[in-house]
């Protein structure tokens, strides 16, 4: 009888985007070797799926047509229909399960990259870094994005449905603010920098995080679920994404140390009792030397390292 076949077997029927025919053991005394020969039909399901939609109607008049080819009894022309209703439904269901997501992978092999996710949230990607994430998504309950590397964030402001972006240890989510993540897979640890608005930063499978605001710079050490507060390495952890350095009263050794470190040099100066406010754009080195020489009128010593 019907209700003595296990419906897991239905479900096993498809596997890995084919048919698989199994051993299955029916107690069924009449019409036996006719159960059989429907579930061995079923292969003619897959002449009807095309383009991830598969055509039930067809599929079940090609099934249920052998039946009636094999003129069974009334009761098991019945039962051949019923058996074959539940089977193409078992089938649509794990066909169209099985829809390929549409994933989009940005990669920065040899520059910093710009990119805007469909939101027109705004990722700048490090050289080397990848960004990853599914475009049919993405929008929907939240904005998931994977990533490696160092990414920097300028997210467009949705209350409904919050930025999250996922790394191989860490997670940080937002509604709406500008934010940089470095996590490269040499790296010990994560670190996350705020540059306006505020996120929350914890383990990539820790229950609870810790919230930063604006210039707080927050550090994960890999293995560890919760985040601790640090100093930023710099006063402009992000010059490299927004392209310019920014100081505000800043000391001229604490700017010619950034200076040094993000162009790969040394960079000393003549008096050290000095600070400086002002905007300087990252394309030239020697332009921006000159410029501290002039209004601070100092002179700058660079040497190679």
């Amino acid at each position: 009888m019907l209700f003595l076949l296990p419906l897991e077997y239905f479900g096993k029927l498809f596997f890995g985007g084919r048919f698989v025919l199994y051993e299955i053991s029916l107690r069924l005394k009449s019409g036996e070797h006719f159960v059989l020969r429907i579930i061995r039909k079923l292969q003619f399901v897959l002449r009807y799926y095309e383009d991830g939609k598969l055509d039930t109607r067809k599929a079940l008049k090609k099934i249920t047509g052998i039946a009636h080819q094999n003129k069974v009894s009334g009761f098991w022309a019945c039962f051949s229909g019923i058996a074959a209703a539940i089977l193409i439904c078992v089938v649509s269901y794990t066909l169209l399960s099985r829809k390929e997501h549409h994933t989009v992978l940005i990669t920065a092999d040899a520059m910093v990259t710009r990119y805007f996710l469909p939101d027109s949230t705004l990722a700048i990607l490090s050289k080397g870094a990848t960004l990853e994430y599914d475009a049919d998504k993405y929008g929907q309950a939240n904005r998931e994005v994977n990533m490696s590397g160092k990414i920097y964030f300028s997210v467009r402001r949705n209350a409904l449905s919050p930025f999250i972006a996922t790394t191989e240890y860490a997670q940080v989510k937002v509604l709406g603010t500008e934010f940089e993540v470095d996590e490269y897979r040499k790296d010990t640890a994560t670190r996350v920098y705020v540059k306006s608005g505020k996120v929350v930063f914890k383990g990539r499978y820790g229950k609870n995080g810790i919230v930063f605001t604006k210039d707080m710079c927050g550090m994960l050490t890999h293995g560890d679920e919760m985040p601790v507060a640090v100093h930023a390495v710099s006063p402009n952890p992000s010059a490299w994404a927004i392209g310019k350095f920014i100081y505000r009263n800043t000391p001229i050794d604490e700017v010619l140390k950034e200076l040094s470190f993000y162009y790969g040099t040394q960079l000393y100066a003549s008096e050290h009792e000095r600070t400086i406010t002002g905007e300087f754009k990252t394309d030239d080195l020697g332009e921006i030397i000159a410029l501290i020489e002039k209004t601070l009128d100092i002179r700058i010593i660079q040497k190679e390292r």
